[in-house]
């Protein structure tokens, strides 16, 4: 009995970083969404921070391959560390272009390089400090060309 029971607890606890370590892969936005069978319900914390992409501006038409990210977080604060120890106004930001991870960072800005001619959605999430969403998520995005 006893046996039994710590293998269901090992289980579960290799479930939750299994699923933890997904939520900051970037994945494939593409990818179908997990069944029910697949899914732990994990209560997340929730936060009043407000995120708000200051830069580059929606509709935005930049000369060049660069464009600074500048971003204004109300009622939350951007931390290093990461930890399993959840405050609902700490985190750090994940930094997502045309549906791909390119940073995580504890800085509110930053330079986005190398960029192809065309039009970006850029994305911005404050996330707990163990990487994963808040609940409801707290997220900006803004839309910009890349002139060729």
């Amino acid at each position: 009995m006893k046996r039994a029971q710590t293998a269901r607890n090992t289980a579960t606890a290799l479930v939750a970083v299994v699923l933890v370590s997904a939520a900051c892969s970037g994945g494939d936005a593409g990818a179908p969404d997990a069944s029910p069978a697949q899914t732990i319900a994990v209560e997340r914390p929730a936060s009043s921070a407000e995120l708000t992409i200051v830069r580059p501006v929606n509709g935005e038409r930049i000369d060049g391959d660069t464009a600074l990210l500048e971003v204004d977080l109300k009622g939350g604060t951007v931390v290093e560390q990461t930890s399993t120890e959840l405050q609902p106004d700490e985190g750090h930001l994940h930094v997502m272009l045309d549906g791909q991870l390119v940073s995580m960072t504890s800085g509110t800005s930053q330079e986005l390089g190398d960029l192809p001619p065309g039009a970006h959605l850029l994305q911005v999430e404050f996330v707990a400090n163990d990487h994963a969403p808040f609940d409801p998520r707290v997220l900006a995005a803004s839309t910009f060309e890349v002139k060729s």
